[in-house]
């Protein structure tokens, strides 16, 4: 069953841009509205052939140009293309086919014979048609007609139109697709998808084979890793990376699925060998199939399906799919359990059981809180047949991951002691925001209530229970039902919370902020600061030394670049607050007497003054 979201066909979104639209509507015998109706279409004609005017130019520069430049750029009739065959059921306007030699990337870089896609409320209609029409392109491919005298095909998603024409091309090209040249494994779920994809990495890159990933924080084709692109794809770019690591010689690809890819039919042209499910995943209350409903029609059937025994939702609708699969877990009875046996000074100290193997394990990663991503990583492991104990020995290679309950300190012991815990999560959802702050508590009541600090320096506070602040960072993206969950979190999770914006969203944070403050009932309870480095700045230094700030969310993740970056920024600043907060409370150095007594001086009382 395919599931997706077909995009509705609306012009206004046009209107404001192209300056042509459509009309009132008028009674049709009116003399001034037909007067009207043909204006706007003589306005329209002439907006297309004045662009097509001015672009004759560069046509006639690139005919006048050299033989050697001109040959390169006339494509062969030889390696032209039948859009028919390859979409048997699209529809066509004025033609019943179009031959074209490759799909042109934008209408301004259009050549002869190449195809044009037009995406609605992203190109312009005018400029796209006149583009076209200049530059020779053999048709367009669209989700509605448009008025222009070129060969249109109509379908009803131009991204999965496209994902098909290039899986189509990669299987003519190397006789399969490219999914099925390697073992492809899909992720999806909630929380924990980067945290188990590069851990899963590191379990069967020491097999030891290639392994090639798409995560949110990068992308690698198991030779090179690029973090320059986006951190979300599909469609035709998703098939092109997975045949991009086939062609690389990796023997495994991995793939984060995101929601609304998988919901829209992003993944449609990847069929998957296994699927990991990840978090708890919550029912849906809109309409639709969920993310698991989804993933879960992209398995082969001969694929194996990897699921928390937790996750009661996930494990009946996986069992209803007739799949096989494989449950894991954290303390629980399954296939693959992790038993912690200790959680001390951020390392987890676990056994690792399946069937009647075990074996011990140590992880730094996540400082012990990413235990279930440890364990689905292990599972995966045992399914393609690896030894328990290599297993665990990679995955205790895993140190740090950025963003991913990132424990923030300098290397000073000193002021390490002095000044409070910090912690760094990209969160993104109320349920990563939620474990994350359950992760805290959970490793503050663990330690002991109270305890003597071995630096002098330190005044001795530490018979105060130690708190946990949050500053929580939220943008535009969030809806307003999202930030009500994110103020009913703030109010019941953390003892001090701070509420701020991501640098982007300043100008809406009072808007936003209403609506957080909407799911809270002491209002007073929260502080509003809106730039979010005076906030954590304003948490550390409000905390002492036995307290832990958490640093939630205000991260750009539009590209694993720009969250590296953004990452590193409040690493720094968090890094230079740690060093402030321990020199503010060291003790003042003692005056000596013969200063004291110079200094000290008798002010006479004036009642006039």
């Amino acid at each position: 069953m395919h599931h997706s979201i077909n995009r509705s066909i609306e012009f206004s979104s046009n209107q404001a841009l192209t300056g042509w639209g459509p009309s009132s509507h008028r009674d049709p015998s009116s003399n001034s509205d037909v007067a009207s109706t043909s204006d706007t279409a003589t306005k329209t004609l002439d907006k297309i052939c004045s662009t097509v005017d001015r672009l004759a130019g560069c046509d006639e520069a690139q005919v006048n140009a050299p033989s050697d430049v001109q040959s390169s750029s006339v494509q062969d009739d030889s390696a032209s293309q039948s859009l028919a065959a390859l979409l048997p059921q699209s529809r066509f306007f004025s033609g019943s086919d179009i031959e074209f030699c490759s799909i042109a990337t934008t209408a301004e870089e259009c050549t002869p014979g190449q195809l044009v896609v037009y995406r609605i409320g992203v190109d312009c209609p005018v400029e796209l048609i006149a583009q076209a029409l200049a530059r020779g392109a053999a048709g367009i491919l669209t989700e509605q007609v448009l008025p222009a005298p070129l060969p249109q095909c109509i379908v009803s998603d131009t991204d999965q139109a496209l994902a098909e024409i290039t899986a189509k091309q990669l299987i003519d090209e190397n006789g399969s697709r490219p999914d099925q040249r390697l073992l492809t494994i899909g992720i999806v779920g909630e929380t924990g998808k980067s945290t188990t994809a590069l851990a899963l990495a590191q379990v069967l890159r020491d097999i030891p084979c290639r392994v090639a990933y798409q995560t949110d924080l990068g992308y690698s084709d198991s030779i090179t890793t690029d973090i320059s692109g986006q951190s979300i794809i599909g469609g035709a770019e998703i098939v092109s990376r997975i045949s991009e690591a086939a062609d690389a010689g990796a023997a495994v690809t991995i793939l984060e699925l995101d929601a609304g890819v998988l919901r829209c039919g992003g993944y449609d042209q990847v069929g998957l060998d296994m699927l990991v499910i990840v978090g708890r995943n919550s029912g849906r209350t809109d309409f639709g199939p969920s993310p698991v409903d989804c993933a879960l029609e992209r398995v082969d059937c001969d694929g194996v399906v990897v699921v928390s025994a937790e996750d009661r939702r996930s494990v009946r609708v996986v069992e209803a799919s007739g799949l096989t699969y494989l449950t894991y877990g954290v303390d629980v009875d399954a296939d693959v359990s992790l038993k912690t046996i200790e959680v001390a000074d951020g390392v987890l100290t676990a056994l690792v059981r399946h069937e009647s193997r075990s074996s011990m394990m140590e992880s730094l990663l996540g400082q012990g809180f990413l235990a279930e991503s440890i364990v689905a990583a292990a599972a995966v492991g045992v399914a393609t047949d690896n030894p328990l104990v290599q297993i665990t020995e990679s995955l205790s290679k895993l140190r740090e991951l950025p963003g991913r309950c990132q424990r923030v300190a300098v290397e000073d012991w000193n002021v390490a002691q002095a000044s409070p815990s910090m912690v760094l999560d990209v969160a993104g959802t109320p349920r990563r925001v939620s474990f994350v702050l359950d992760a805290v508590r959970r490793q503050m009541q663990d330690s002991a209530p109270a305890c003597l600090p071995m630096n002098a320096k330190v005044q001795s506070g530490s018979n105060r229970r130690a708190k946990m602040w949050c500053v929580l960072a939220v943008s535009d993206a969030d809806d307003a039902e999202t930030l009500a969950l994110y103020g009913r979190l703030l109010e019941t999770k953390p003892d001090q919370c701070v509420l701020t914006c991501d640098p982007k969203s300043k100008e809406r944070f009072l808007s936003l902020s209403h609506d957080v403050l909407d799911g809270v009932e002491d209002c007073a309870s929260m502080r509003l600061v809106a730039d979010q480095e005076r906030a954590i700045a304003w948490a550390t230094q409000c905390a002492s030394s036995n307290d832990t700030v958490v640093v939630v969310g205000g991260v750009d993740r539009s590209s694993p670049h720009a969250q590296r970056e953004n990452l590193a920024r409040l690493q720094q600043l968090m890094e230079g607050l740690q060093r402030e907060s321990a020199e503010a409370a060291s003790p003042a150095k003692p005056k000596s007497q013969a200063s004291t007594s110079s200094a000290t001086k008798l002010k006479v009382f004036n009642p006039d003054s």
